[in-house]
């Protein structure tokens, strides 16, 4: 059933982006265009971007919560993935009349964070302390390939306001590295550290929309101020586990509570179906979600005619 539900969102976007592009063609043809000569131009735009990066940073989140309530730690120093990202766009674009241009562009998102912390616990047995070292590196990536339409509506001389939405295709991958250390007091070396390591890896289209403002400085040259919302969820994650002691797993990555001695503690799992019985609780599929939205300033070229 996921399979099918998969195809059939992949079927209506591909069906919609065909639509578009004849709609485009249609209205962009030289009966429409008068004058107009159409012309090729590159955009590279850079700014500020929020992703909403998903259940890397929730796991990490409730992993901290749940450290600080079991044991001395204070909480509060392990890092999450930051949300704000400056990222820079290549777009090659084609103005196929006054009003209507079709660009191709590409984009690269990257964040990584990494932390280290020490406390301190009583031993279960004995008179003495129990020292814990934990440290995390977190990463996301994506390389975004995208396919935009415009609309342009003049203001005054030398000032349009553009109107755009499109299709994107994510290539993306993330990964999680967790690690901890614990050694008793008087002990001249610790015990066998514990480690889990997460490999993940997705392809999923997205969309985008929004608003800018183009000024034109000279002839061929402008600048151009734009504010643009995204929606890009990345599901079904596929990738690998590696924890001490336990090997490799292979599957999709869920999101939930796994039981350790008495306790649940949050975790991310790799299996091929959604695990369940006593062993996990609110297990459900995690997300990669580079949704969000970017406020960018750029600089637009045109650069030849296309006759």
């Amino acid at each position: 059933m996921r399979i099918y539900v998969f195809k059939k969102k992949r079927v209506i976007t591909l069906g919609l982006l065909f639509i578009s592009l004849v709609l485009f063609t249609r209205i962009a043809s030289p009966k429409g265009i008068g004058s107009f000569e159409p012309k090729f131009s590159i955009d590279v735009k850079w700014g500020p971007r929020y992703i909403s990066i998903g259940d890397i940073n929730k796991n990490l989140e409730a992993f901290d919560s749940y450290l600080s309530e079991m044991t001395s730690y204070e909480g509060d120093k392990m890092k999450r993935l930051n949300n704000y990202k400056k990222t820079v766009e290549g777009e090659l674009r084609l103005d196929a009349s006054s009003k209507f241009a079709i660009g191709v562009g590409i984009e690269k998102i990257s964040e990584k964070n990494e932390s280290r912390f020490e406390f301190t616990d009583p031993f279960p047995i004995h008179d003495m302390d129990l020292f814990h070292t934990i440290s995390t590196e977190s990463e996301v990536s994506a390389v975004n390939l995208k396919l935009g339409t415009y609309y342009t509506i003049p203001l005054v001389r030398r000032i349009n306001l553009i109107l755009n939405g499109g299709v994107d295709y994510y290539i993306s991958k993330a990964s999680l590295y967790k690690y901890h250390e614990f050694q008793p007091e008087f002990f001249i070396w610790p015990f066998e550290p514990e480690e889990w390591e997460y490999d993940i890896n997705a392809r999923r289209f997205g969309f985008h929309g929004g608003i800018g403002f183009e000024y034109r400085i000279l002839g061929d040259l402008s600048v151009v101020l734009e504010f643009q919302g995204r929606y890009a969820r990345m599901e079904n994650l596929k990738g690998t586990k590696i924890i001490t002691d336990e090997g490799k797993e292979e599957g999709i990555l869920y999101i939930g509570e796994k039981k350790w001695f008495d306790e649940y503690w949050p975790d991310l799992i790799i299996s091929p179906s959604r695990p369940s019985g006593d062993e996990f609780r609110n297990v459900r599929e995690a997300v990669l979600d580079f949704s969000g939205y970017s406020f960018r300033l750029g600089i637009k070229l045109n650069f030849f005619r296309s006759r």
